[in-house]
């Protein structure tokens, strides 16, 4: 039997120490599962360091200046459809998949924007039928479809 040392924020700690309450298991034993789960799961797949590795700066910048212009237009506006289909959003669209995990980790922060986007974008829809209508659980779903397809959430 070996030993690791860690250093983690309190932050941290104190996230562990709910999870680890939740399940009912030691900090110890959750991170001991944790790690078999991620070593399980790189033996079934190959090693996917991170579809966002190979975000080019100049993309990001563009990204975000054409969000902030589309925000700056769409203000005050309550129709989403309406929003979505405003010509800074829709360049935003053309951008393609290459922004997909700028609009992942937008999420967090505007849950309600990008979701039309990351349908355009992707062809896909992760939204159960009893999630509709409830945007922070739409959000989830296209967070873990993109935990699922490769993307580290920031």
């Amino acid at each position: 039997m070996n030993t690791i040392t860690i250093a983690i924020s309190d932050e941290r700690l104190h996230k562990l120490q709910k999870v680890a309450a939740d399940l009912n298991v030691s900090i110890e034993d959750l991170l001991l599962i944790s790690l078999d789960n991620l070593l399980a799961q790189r033996e079934v797949s190959p090693p996917n360091i991170s579809k966002n590795a190979e975000l080019d700066p100049e993309i990001v910048d563009k990204f975000y200046a054409l969000a902030k212009q589309w925000e700056n237009e769409v203000a005050g506006m309550s129709s989403t459809a309406q929003m979505s289909q405003h010509p800074y959003y829709q360049e935003i669209i053309s951008m393609g998949t290459k922004i997909v995990p700028l609009l992942l980790s937008e999420l967090k922060k505007n849950p309600l924007y990008w979701l039309a986007a990351l349908s355009a974008i992707t062809g896909e829809n992760p939204i159960k039928p009893e999630q509709r209508g409830r945007v922070k659980q739409m959000a989830s779903a296209w967070i873990e479809w993109g935990r699922n397809q490769g993307y580290a959430i920031e």
